[in-house]
């Protein structure tokens, strides 16, 4: 039997488990019924529903699981193969494909390779036979053909961590690369020149990335790649310590060793240990991949720390994303930034001239957040061919955009957003919830999405909304990621979106987007306004104060859901997003809701958490908020906003602002909702051109309404608003019909 036995404990008065008929014979109704209630059909009356729940219970009733699969195809259940699950990268990448799965009904069958190959093949067929939806894998190699199992009969397949050649498969993985350029230039930067590595098998992809990596930076510092420091082995413990043995008894004298993972690092500890060197004194230590447990209570080692239970998040995601998906999905490919933590085996800290004292608990501080490592660019990764060897590299992300008049141009919107004037003026709606203007511009009855539980609302579908834009000549849409619990009591609260679903909603965008020149804008609900909605704080100005405490638990409570949804949004698609937007109603028509101490102390730290990704993607964020904002701003251009919309017309002066915030701050917005709802076509089209004139030049202004299309917005208004952007809007003839 392969090696694998199944036993089966019995007891001599085992009774038999209830079956659907017991349960009807107890119900006194037919199966069918209790399959329609099983199910959730909604034709089953009130007291016939009761009755056959009551008998489920009673009799301990389990729907087969058998039995449905057989209906549905589907067994519900999904594969996880690994490599070590002793180590703790793969635990928390288990765990993350384990949250997503058991959100979404799936269980989770974990399969451990040992980095053994006839074990890998075994466990495979063993898949096969229990007829799993799909697998997640991190393979033994590169070589496809040992995964020609699952190719050849089209069971849908994520690789994870680590990419195989010959076999456009689904992919999560770390960025190796660069990781191991930041580790060995943060050496190099400390004086090191002669730097070893200790590195996996030369067969898995992530170990020659991280080779290459090492040699990029050593490369780039003038120093000579010298193949002796390199070693190659397992990824394992053992080869660590036996490798590092190696090099010192090879008179190599290295100073530092760049351990390819965490495993290994143990390795070359327990070896430096045995020959009585210390670390950082007599030789400095960095490593790929954190401890994510351990490290809050041994906060030594230097590491670069991959985002591990991301990759098990988008890893299920995807593989979700492909089994619900009714047509045909082009591979995609997801490479997850890595964080650079400097901690002290590197000797950062004698570098610094502070006295080391080697003590518990050591002093973290930001260092133990560490700092995104940038991704070597396109060009850059041209220049490693000699590095990597048989390593595509892929396009830009997003290089191929259209521009031209009358038709929609991301950059367009970007270039205003930075102050730039670009061929015309851009448009921009990100509200639109008029089904009578859907259909004008559609020309036929537009696609709803009923996403309650994927991102909070019913909206457009995603594809539609895209053609919408198009249609227009709109430079850019939003999808939106929307939680907005209701209930002032911690645990009250509804569980947020799965994020999943969101990420699936956000794909469909981008593949409806995709050979288009319509932008993405990720739009996030932000923790201020959520949490006096969720809370019943209408006036701010008179309720904040008695219920601060609770309050500021609900905000942060909320901030670590969207921080956490928008971290894994950028690290997975900063490059195909135009920019970040936070939606937070912050102010009234007076100004600030709560009174502004109060706002200053609570705000602005939080607000910076929460676009903190997005800005160490280099992404261009944008505040909305309704209210009077001009003593608002210069707390907005602090925290780090790049823009604001709507500066609605009733409380702001959008020229006064312009003026004031020119070349600082972009702002959109403005043409009224009551001038498009009850205003004929030439005041529309005055007041554009207005617009075009006054706040066009130099570029930091993106034309839009002040407060969304609503119902009473006759469609021929709007399209009249956005025809006179076309007509007006053109940069050397601003205000002039072209």
């Amino acid at each position: 039997m392969n090696g694998f036995h199944h036993i089966v404990l019995c007891t001599p008065k085992e009774r038999p488990l209830p079956t659907i008929s017991d349960v009807a014979k107890r119900a006194t109704v037919s199966t069918s019924t209790v399959s329609r209630v099983i199910h959730g059909a909604k034709n089953v009356r009130p007291a016939t529903r009761e009755k056959v729940e009551r008998a489920i219970e009673e009799l301990g009733y389990v729907p087969s699981a058998v039995a449905q699969s057989l209906r549905s195809k589907r067994t519900r259940s999904l594969a996880l193969v690994v490599s070590d699950i002793t180590n703790t990268f793969w635990t928390t990448v288990v765990r993350g494909v384990e949250d997503v799965a058991h959100r979404h009904d799936y269980s989770v069958l974990l399969c451990n390779t040992d980095e053994n190959l006839a074990k890998q093949l075994r466990y495979l067929d063993v898949l096969i036979s229990k007829q799993v939806d799909g697998i997640i894998i991190a393979p033994y190699d590169s070589d496809s053909q040992h995964l020609h199992k699952l190719r050849s009969r089209n069971i849908p397949t994520v690789l994870i961590d680590r990419r195989i050649e010959g076999w456009d498969a689904d992919s999560v993985c770390g960025d190796s690369v660069s990781g191991a350029w930041a580790l060995v230039r943060h050496l190099i930067s400390l004086g090191h020149t002669r730097i070893a590595m200790v590195s996996g098998p030369a067969s898995t992809s992530t170990a020659e990335d991280r080779v290459a990596g090492y040699c990029v930076a050593l490369t780039e510092a003038s120093i000579p790649v010298d193949p002796r420091l390199i070693k190659r082995g397992e990824y394992r413990t053992v080869s660590g310590e036996e490798l590092t043995h190696q090099l010192l008894d090879e008179g190599l004298d290295p100073t530092a060793i760049f351990a390819a993972n965490n495993a290994i690092a143990m390795g070359v500890i327990a070896a430096l240990e045995k020959r009585g060197l210390r670390i950082p004194q007599d030789m400095a230590l960095v490593c790929f991949d954190d401890f994510p447990n351990a490290s809050r209570f041994f906060p030594f080692l230097t590491v670069v720390a991959q985002p591990a239970y991301d990759m098990g998040v988008n890893a299920a995601q995807l593989l979700l994303s492909r089994l619900d998906s009714e047509v045909s999905l082009q591979p995609r490919h997801v490479v997850l930034p890595s964080r650079l933590i400097i901690r002290h085996s590197c000797g950062s800290t004698l570098q610094n001239g502070e006295e080391y004292i080697f003590s518990l608990p050591l002093p973290q501080g930001d260092a133990v957040q560490g700092s995104m490592v940038k991704p070597l660019s396109l060009e850059e990764r041209r220049d490693l061919s000699g590095c990597i060897a048989g390593r595509n590299t892929p396009a830009p992300r997003g290089a191929e955009r259209l521009s031209g008049y009358d038709k929609s141009d991301v950059n367009r919107l970007l270039q205003a957003l930075q102050h730039q004037e670009a061929d015309r003026l851009p448009h921009l709606e990100l509200q639109v919830t008029s089904q009578r203007v859907y259909e004008y511009v559609l020309e036929h009855e537009p696609r709803y999405d009923t996403v309650g539980t994927k991102v909070g609302a019913q909206s457009i579908a995603p594809e539609d909304h895209v053609e919408f834009a198009l249609r227009l000549g709109m430079d850019a849409v939003p999808c939106n990621f929307s939680w907005r619990p209701n209930g002032s009591k911690l645990d009250d609260l509804p569980p947020p979106p799965s994020l999943a679903h969101q990420l699936s909603y956000l794909e469909r965008y981008l593949r409806a987007a995709q050979g288009t020149s319509v932008g993405i804008i990720a739009c996030f609900t932000s923790f201020f306004d959520t949490a006096l909605l969720a809370a019943g704080v209408i006036d701010g100005s008179k309720g904040f104060h008695d219920d601060q405490p609770v309050l500021e638990q609900l905000m942060d409570v909320i901030l670590e859901n969207q921080g956490k949804v928008m971290r894994v949004v950028c690290d997975r698609f900063a490059d195909d997003l135009a920019l970040v937007l936070v939606n937070d109603d912050i102010a009234d028509p007076a100004g600030l809701r709560i009174p502004a101490e109060q706002f200053v102390s609570i705000f602005p730290q939080r607000m910076k958490r929460l676009i903190a990704p997005a800005k160490e993607h280099g992404k261009l964020v944008a505040m909305h908020t309704g209210g009077k904002l001009d003593g608002v701003l210069s707390i907005l251009f602090d925290i780090g906003f790049d823009a604001v919309h709507p500066l609605v017309p009733e409380c702001n002066s959008i020229f006064d602002i312009k003026r004031q915030w020119g070349g600082k701050m972009a702002v959109m917005g403005n043409i009224p909702t009551t001038l498009l709802a009850y205003g004929c076509r030439e005041e529309i089209e005055e007041k554009v051109r207005e617009y075009c004139i006054q706040l066009a030049p130099g570029g930091g202004y993106v034309l839009s309404s002040s407060d969304g299309i609503v119902d009473t917005i006759p469609p021929e208004n709007f399209v009249a608003m956005t025809q006179a952007v076309h007509r007006y809007g053109r940069y050397g003839s601003l205000g002039t019909y072209v």
